[in-house]
């Protein structure tokens, strides 16, 4: 198959970020790894696997739009994302294309830092790739799950594929029973930090809020949590925890999530300094 020198890994989006490329790039660093990280903003799917196959990247991480489009183009799937319904990770093995999903597992020791997910009552908002990760994530670890969506197909879809309940459009959780956790998990806010999906209302003292998007760290929603007293969980804790996962699938090596951790807050606060 192709190869390259140093081996690349890369992740697509329809909208790049640095947070991934800072995080693999330190860890290849400090382990002396031929290796090297590029993010790729691209709407091609096809197209990003065809450059994959002929140009011998080694890794991809996918995000949106990606992560449930590209599951027909694969070679093979692995078990736990064919549960999930949705592939984060794409692995080259001599010009054969594997997705895994490991979203899932960066979802549950995120939202373990902050409870026990163990008989937690949790309403998770969205229905794309990255709920589907957190719903299986958080049934997997014993936990209730109400799901809250704006298409009603796709929410109750999603419920009956995983075992949640599907409760309505995010709007319901205004007259919602209150959660021990609640998560978003759609693009709303992703890169703008005056957009907000969640009611004010559904944010009470006490609840656990997470919310998945990444960028910018501290969205309108993790701030609007704080103010009416509940704890928050930041997208860029799930993202690290798979980042972890990821680089251990391209290189075969214990991840160090320490220098992952020193490198993401610089990335942060570099920035937070740009903005």
């Amino acid at each position: 198959m192709p190869t390259s020198f140093p081996v690349l890994c890369g992740s697509i989006a329809g909208r790049p970020g640095r947070f991934g490329v800072a995080m693999h790039t330190a860890l290849f660093r400090a382990l002396g790894l031929a290796y090297t990280y590029v993010a790729f903003g691209t709407e091609d799917t096809a197209g990003a696997l065809a450059a994959m196959r002929a140009l011998g990247i080694r890794g991809l991480g996918v995000t949106t739009p990606h992560k449930v489009r590209i599951m027909s183009l694969l070679d093979a799937i692995e078990p736990t994302a064919r549960a999930i319904g949705a592939v984060n990770t794409v692995i080259n093995d001599d010009g054969r294309l594997t997705g895994h999903n490991v979203d899932w597992i960066g979802a549950r020791d995120a939202l373990g830092e902050g409870l026990r997910i163990e008989g937690c009552r949790a309403a998770v908002v969205g229905a794309g790739g990255g709920a589907r990760a957190i719903v299986f994530a958080l049934i997997r670890a014993g936990a209730a799950v109400a799901l809250y969506n704006r298409s009603a197909d796709n929410g109750q879809a999603l419920a009956e594929s995983l075992g949640a309940r599907y409760a309505g459009p995010p709007a319901a959780l205004d007259d919602a029973p209150a959660y021990d956790l609640l998560v978003h998990a759609t693009p709303v806010g992703f890169q703008d930090p005056g957009t907000m999906l969640i009611p004010p209302s559904a944010l009470r003292p006490g609840t656990v809020v997470f919310d998945a998007v990444a960028q910018p760290p501290q969205t309108r929603l993790l701030r609007a949590a704080e103010a009416a007293g509940c704890r928050t969980i930041a997208g860029v804790r799930m993202q690290l925890h798979q980042a972890g996962c990821q680089f251990e699938l391209y290189t075969g090596r214990k991840p160090d999530l320490v220098i992952m951790e020193q490198a993401l807050a610089k990335a942060i606060a570099a920035q937070a300094g740009a903005a």
